[in-house]
């Protein structure tokens, strides 16, 4: 008789072969299963994270920038045709702008490297949609 290679050399459990597994783990601890399971950080830094309060936990500002006044503006709301709110600039009404943390708009726009003497140009506000 010839020996099933196959069962041999899966690296699925019996029970998962003959087609018998549940998908139910038993589970009697979540943390102690959690830790089991990976350990992604140390135990000194998962315990810091607990014992922080959320009012201690540092805060992002999130900015505007406008891609036809090239700067950072003052966010405004506008509406969509549909009658959805919608972030625009507050300075001309545009709707090309991106929103992110300040630190990371100054330095993808490369905003401290740009002459500060340098005028701005007058643009008109648009109008906006009501």
């Amino acid at each position: 008789m010839t020996k099933d290679t196959k069962k041999d050399a899966s690296f699925l459990a019996e029970t998962q072969q003959e087609g018998r597994a549940s998908g139910k783990v038993k589970i009697s601890d979540l943390d102690a299963a959690i830790n089991s399971v990976n350990a992604i950080m140390h135990e000194d830094v998962a315990q810091n994270v607990r014992d922080t309060k959320e009012e201690e936990l540092p805060t992002t500002k999130i900015v505007v920038y406008c891609h036809d006044c090239r700067e950072l503006v003052p966010a405004g709301f506008g509406k969509t045709l549909r009658g959805n709110a919608r972030t625009i600039c507050g300075t001309c009404n545009s709707k090309k702008i991106s929103m992110g943390r300040e630190e990371a708009l100054t330095r993808f726009y490369h905003l401290n490297d740009r002459k500060k003497d340098e005028p701005k140009k007058e643009r008109k506000p648009r109008p906006v949609k009501k």
